[in-house]
């Protein structure tokens, strides 16, 4: 999506290249163990709309989400969306969703320095652990779905994983620096689209993750109406797969691995 900070329209060479670098060069993978077929509902930024609706649709299904927050963006409130108060925020935290970091600033981390996406990401730990200080930021998610090789190889040592938005399913050996991801947003799926991944995943044993931004009648085009994401939550238990924030998805998937599954 867009939110306040446009993504560049025309990229130099150089920088296109590196995009496709880092999304195909798999730069800390692990094997994943034998489990059952999961799905992971994932919404990026977050607009106050995912914080209730998404949140409300997942929990009468009995599941918890992961909520990327971009701290610069709580609050804000733009043209065509409101973004999660910080009570909101607390609020999933203690009712049992988990929290991922999108940086703080909402910028590509391709466009970062080093120590700047250092500090960014640290500001972003501090700002929502000032919120509430059990908020423990393990899973990221890419601002635009794009990283450089340099700012992957960065985060991917400092988190659990990072999500991209390269559709696709997690299984054999996993790229955690680079995991794929299907946009949930009417501009881009229906319920049939959703249906066909979540048979896919459960063919294949692996693990899918869907991601989206608001939740609303009138979704942005990034967004989700109500309807197509209850649509996926009920297939994905129809079909008998788990529905599990990111964090718990990994204690599943390398179950035995501490330093993934911890």
């Amino acid at each position: 999506m867009t939110g306040t900070v446009q993504a560049p329209m025309r990229e130099p060479l150089q920088r296109r290249l590196a995009r496709l670098a880092a999304r195909t060069i798999r730069t800390r993978t692990a094997q994943a163990r034998p489990h059952a077929p999961l799905v992971s509902f994932t919404f990026d930024d977050i607009p106050d709309s995912a914080a209730e609706r998404g949140a409300a649709i997942l929990e009468e299904a009995g599941g918890s989400g992961t909520f990327y927050v971009a701290g610069s963006l709580v609050g804000a409130v733009e043209p065509t969306r409101r973004l999660a108060s910080r009570d909101q925020c607390r609020d999933l935290h203690r009712r049992g969703h988990e929290i991922g970091c999108h940086t703080f600033s909402h910028r590509a981390v391709s466009e970062l320095g080093r120590a700047t996406l250092a500090n960014d990401i640290a500001k972003n730990a501090g700002f929502l652990g000032e919120i509430d200080p059990g908020i423990a930021l393990v899973n990221f998610a890419y601002p635009f779905n794009t990283t450089s090789l340099r700012a992957k190889r960065q985060l991917e040592a400092h988190y659990a994983s990072c999500r991209g938005g390269v559709p696709g399913i997690n299984a054999g050996r996993i790229d955690l620096g680079f995991l794929r991801a299907v946009e949930l947003a009417d501009a881009c799926i229906d319920a049939e689209t959703a249906r066909s991944w979540i048979a896919r995943a459960v063919e294949a044993r692996g693990w899918l993750v869907f991601f989206s931004h608001g939740i609303s009648e009138r979704p942005e085009p990034w967004g989700c109406h109500p309807d197509l994401l209850r649509a996926a939550v009920s297939e994905a238990r129809r079909q008998g797969a788990a529905i599990v924030t990111m964090r718990d998805a990994l204690r599943q998937v390398f179950a035995g691995d501490r330093a993934l599954a911890s």
